[in-house]
């Protein structure tokens, strides 16, 4: 860049400033780039990725120094030849879109939220962010050392005296018999789920970062709770990963809090909450959707979206194709690492998908029966007097509704993204905007093919199993046109009939069971997850979920390859 052509006259008089409440962090420690960027925040919390070039322009971008003394000091600080122009062009270009530089005219400017693949949808802030914070002062102690140890071994000793010794079958027993304690197991489980987020919170401000809301959205098909610990991002390793695993420390201290209510009052039902809550930890390691393993991931390889690198090193991996800058960017080892998760959860995902596309008709049948046997029994509930009962049913009529809300929602997002993507990139291609339009029109026809109501609209029965070998046959019965139920298997159900259509009534009933959806977010924000997979015609829990919003997109400067990052979980 040494021998460039004088500036023009706007270049060098122009003096950018940084746009209002952006906030320049540093270096991105503990990063998995070969070169680790740098990171600023903007005012919508949301935090972006900035080459070493394009952070230190906007460090002396002060609305005081003209592009060419920016240009002098950036020269200065890179020890290379930087143009008033080179300024011009990468604040025009890279900064101002990103949101970092305001507008020439001082404007500021208008950025659009970065949308991550599988983050939180329709969500709403609850709590705001100086109450969250006044919650963190709260409950830091408990992340003090001495505490740490103390609640991992209470936890263990917990688990022996429990699980080897007194057992859970009376519990059991208890909230089987009585059917209202249902409904306070869904409350302390909704309660365990705000906690969680409080884990994550106080843990972001225990490491000295600043959580911004909790609130509430929907995670594919389930309701999820979320914390925004975007702010994370300025902390070391060791302080995003307590981050990432505060969720699940919180639910070991909520379990010591159960124990210690059922010491205080002997009661057996208390006991049950127990199991329940290791199975949503396990379930919150998980890695394959925005879960607190994905974080957890994607903190230990230094990779602040995972998802993001799911198209790129799928390309890559093809001979005939040049690797992209954002696969290249990163460590070797790191390389290996994202290569591995992206070829175990493309599939899962795939899997999961197609099973949630095949048996839509069953699930939303399944729905549809479970509401009116409900609307029957709040029937009967309210013509005996007893309002409790019906109360609940008319909260488990409604819950009913969110699997199949979240199916078309979660359909619909999917579709409306991948659309907007290729005609957006099509636009200068007729011949492969026309493919598209007729592939598009092709899977709509093989959506109506295996959807259209040719006797498979029928409720899930009791004792199907729905195992993964079923679901292979599934797949293998697509031809049928109804591969969710096919003619011979509803022939075995003996017809697959509807409740309902006895008034609600069954010769046998089963026993109402409390069930965990898959999903929770730390999100740029955290959330809690509870799961998020699989349908209920009882109770379903929350989801809660740890969401944080990074987005990137790679920029190339005159003299350098940049990357900007800005984001969910």
């Amino acid at each position: 860049m040494a021998d460039q052509a004088p500036p023009s006259d706007g270049a060098a008089t122009e003096k950018p400033q940084l746009a209002e409440g952006v906030e320049l962090i540093g270096k991105y420690a503990g990063s998995g780039f070969k070169e680790a960027p740098y990171i600023a925040r903007r005012s919508d919390g949301q935090v972006v990725q900035l080459a070493p070039l394009l952070y230190v322009i906007a460090e002396a971008a002060d609305g005081q120094r003209t592009n060419e003394e920016i240009a002098a000091a950036v020269s200065e600080a890179i020890k290379r030849g930087v143009s008033a122009d080179n300024v011009r062009q990468l604040t025009d270009e890279r900064l101002r879109p990103l949101g970092v530089i305001a507008g020439a005219n001082g404007s500021q400017p208008e950025i659009e939220k970065a949308n991550p693949m599988l983050a939180l949808k329709l969500k709403a802030a609850l709590v705001p962010e100086r109450v969250v914070n006044a919650i963190t002062k709260v409950f830091k102690p408990l992340y003090f050392p001495p505490v740490v140890l103390a609640v991992l071994a209470g936890l263990a000793a917990l688990d022996v005296w429990l699980f080897a010794y007194h057992g859970v079958a009376q519990s059991l027993r208890d909230v089987l018999y009585s059917p209202a304690l249902l409904m306070m197991m869904l409350g302390l489980v909704v309660l365990s789920a705000a906690f969680h987020e409080c884990g994550h919170a106080t843990a972001c401000a225990y490491g000295g970062a600043r959580p911004g809301v909790m609130g509430a959205g929907l995670y594919i098909v389930w309701p999820a709770f979320y914390t925004d610990v975007t702010d994370a991002y300025r902390l070391g390793k060791g302080g995003r990963l307590r981050t990432d695993l505060g969720g699940v420390y919180f639910n070991v201290i909520f379990i010591l809090a159960t124990a210690g209510a059922y010491g205080l009052t002997g009661y057996e039902p208390l006991l049950l909450i127990i199991p329940l809550q290791h199975l949503e930890i396990v379930h919150q390691f998980l890695p394959f959707i925005r879960l607190d393993g994905y974080y957890i991931v994607s903190d230990l390889t230094g990779v602040p979206d995972m998802f993001s690198r799911i198209k790129p090193t799928l390309a890559s991996l093809l001979p005939w194709k040049e690797a992209s800058d954002r696969v290249t960017e990163l460590k070797r080892w790191v390389r290996v690492v994202v290569t591995a998760y992206v070829l175990t959860v493309v599939p899962l995902l795939l899997f999961m998908f197609g099973m949630m596309l095949i048996n839509a008709p069953r699930i939303l049948s399944t729905a549809y029966d479970s509401f009116f046997v409900q609307y029957h029994k709040v029937q009967h509930a309210f013509h005996a007097g007893s309002v409790l009962n019906g109360s609940i049913g008319i909260f488990q009529m409604l819950i009913l509704l969110l699997p199949a809300f979240g199916i078309v929602v979660t359909f619909w997002l999917v579709v409306r993204r991948m659309f907007g993507a290729v005609w957006t990139r099509t636009a200068e291609r007729p011949a492969a905007r026309g493919a598209f339009v007729v592939a598009f029109g092709a899977a709509t026809a093989f959506l109506g093919y295996i959807w259209w109501p040719n006797g498979d609209y029928r409720p899930i029965q009791a004792g199907e199993k729905g195992t993964i070998q079923g679901a292979v046959r599934q797949f293998a019965a697509i031809p049928s046109g109804r591969p969710a139920l096919t003619a011979q298997r509803e022939a075995g159900l003996g017809g697959a009939p509807l409740l309902s259509s006895h008034g609600g009534s069954t010769t046998k009933t089963p026993a109402p069971t409390l069930i965990t959806p898959g999903a929770t977010t730390t999100d740029g924000t955290t959330a809690t997850t509870p799961t998020a997979t699989e349908p209920s015609a009882t109770v379903s829990t929350p989801v809660t979920t740890v969401e944080q919003t990074v987005s990137t997109e790679t920029a190339t400067a005159t003299t350098t390859t940049t990357t900007t990052t800005s984001t969910t979980p």
